[in-house]
């Protein structure tokens, strides 16, 4: 045993010291990114609840929506409402609410 340790270079004590050194440095960075968490998950709770959205009112109601998709509903009023709809709910999500 003592030959093995009286054969060591300074290379091989800089490997050693690198590969010790990988486990300290991955425990390191597992404590860093649950404290990240932990910060952010505060954040998160203590921040304002997002403002209800108001309701919207739809041309067309669930029914002739079901119609629309099952190929049932083909009526040029129709179609008229639905792109109505669509845009209603578009100006919606570019409004941001």
């Amino acid at each position: 045993m003592d030959v093995l340790w009286a054969n060591t270079t300074l290379q091989d004590w800089a490997v050693l010291g690198l590969i010790a050194l990988v486990p300290v440095l991955m425990v390191l960075a597992i404590a860093l990114i649950r404290n990240e968490i932990r910060r952010s998950a505060q954040h998160i709770s203590t921040e304002s609840p997002r403002p209800k959205a108001l309701p919207l009112q739809l041309k067309t109601t669930e029914t002739q929506r079901q119609q629309w998709r099952m190929g049932k509903q083909r009526h040029p009023r129709a179609i008229m409402d639905l792109t109505d709809d669509i845009e209603s709910l578009l100006k919606r999500i570019k409004a941001g609410g």
